[in-house]
């Protein structure tokens, strides 16, 4: 319905409408009785209407000094222009706010990849600094390498070959005189390894009948020893064939290294790891035993350098050779024995001591353990056995 403006008021209409509307109920009512009572009726509803016309213009039309006042009215509103610069306003702040939100939600992703993804160089040195740590699955392997064995064993053992040398001299070789002098011979034994000093000495006693025995024990004891011995580098090696051929290829240092203790520590480890690799049983963990078909041959190369210079001495010449032969087997089963140690151990060629003259000749040689404190810088040594000496 349409809302009249405040202050105007509508005439009273209603009895009029209600009764016109009565009378046209009654007028309708009516006209099925009688056409004279309908034509008054319609004159009487045609009548009403225009009473109905004329109240309903005067009552729509409102004043137009109503109207001139209503738009004349102070507007209290937000003009539009007003509204739309509230409105870009509130968008730019808001824009405002989420990438200040972006950049800091990209700022700290960024720190935790930093955190987790951190340059190799500084992983590595850090990793160095750390102390190590040893694996919980880290195995021990000297619960695994071959067993020591007993000083009083390997005393027994090297007694026992400085006697085998002595009867093998005094079975095998005469007492004559040779058709030979001492600088000849000396030049034989020089081609074994010896200084000039020690080959010199070694072929005067051998020429004199009386002590050609002490000369040849000496002899022959001196070039065994040095075939077994693992600081040696004997190109009559008895040592397994790896281990003689690692060793021939290690260069030979000139002068005094600043890493001989460095050096001394990894020959000691590699020695305990190649005879444990090397032995055909690593459970039993007992020393090393040479395999005959690998030494024979190397004990006849060395028993025929041998015999360059103990031949003109012969007195039995077959049984000679195969009791020299197995004079070496013997040397050689004592020296896988050595390799097997877990600790180190070397062989002393020279008197010392109260031994030690001008007239002391080794017939034996000694043997010495070596210990080491403070993770290997330090070396110490103790006499297992001293150097069997003869004088003359």
């Amino acid at each position: 319905m349409f809302k009249l403006p405040p202050g105007l008021s509508i005439a009273p209409a209603s009895t009029s409408s209600t009764a016109a509307a009565s009378e046209t109920s009654i007028s309708t009512r009516s006209v099925s009785s009688s056409p004279t009572t309908l034509n008054t009726s319609a004159s009487e509803a045609t009548a009403t209407t225009e009473v109905r016309d004329d109240v309903a213009s005067t009552t729509i039309q409102p004043p137009e000094t109503n109207s001139r006042a209503a738009n004349q009215a102070p507007n209290n509103g937000i003009s539009g222009g007003a509204v739309a610069g509230v409105a870009i306003g509130c968008l730019l702040l808001g824009l405002a706010l989420g990438a200040l939100a972006v950049f800091f939600f990209c700022r700290r992703h960024g720190k935790k990849r930093r955190h987790h993804r951190r340059p190799r160089g500084e992983f590595l040195a850090e990793k160095e600094n750390s102390p190590r740590e040893s694996p919980p699955t880290a195995i021990n392997l000297d619960h695994f390498l071959l067993d020591t064995t007993p000083d009083k064993e390997i005393v027994s053992e090297l007694r026992a070959l400085g006697h085998l040398v002595s009867m093998h001299v005094d079975n095998n070789y005469h007492h004559q005189p040779v058709p030979t002098d001492a600088s000849s011979l000396a030049a034989s034994i020089s081609k074994l390894g010896f200084h000039a000093g020690s080959a010199n000495t070694i072929a005067s006693l051998c020429c004199n009948p009386q002590t050609r025995a002490v000369g040849l024990r000496h002899f022959i004891s001196q070039v065994i020893f040095t075939s077994i011995d693992f600081n040696a580098r004997s190109p009559l090696s008895m040592l397994p064939a790896p281990v003689a051929a690692f060793l021939a290829s290690i260069p030979v240092e000139n002068e005094v290294s600043d890493y001989s203790t460095e050096k001394s520590l990894a020959f000691s480890e590699w020695r305990a790891l190649s005879a444990f690799l090397l032995h055909p049983n690593r459970a039993e963990r007992t020393p090393l035993v040479p395999s005959e078909a690998a030494i024979i041959p190397q004990a006849q190369g060395l028993t025929s350098a041998l015999n360059t210079v103990l031949g003109i001495f012969l007195s039995h010449h077959e049984s000679q050779v195969e009791h020299l032969q197995a004079v070496i087997l013997e040397f050689t089963n004592f020296g896988y024995v050595l390799l097997s140690q877990p600790g180190d151990f070397r062989f002393v060629y020279e008197a010392s001591g109260q031994d030690a003259s001008d007239r002391a000749i080794v017939v034996c040689a000694g043997l010495e353990r070596l210990s080491r404190r403070d993770g290997g810088s330090v070396v110490s040594s103790s006499l297992v056995r001293a150097p069997e000496v003869v004088l003359i």
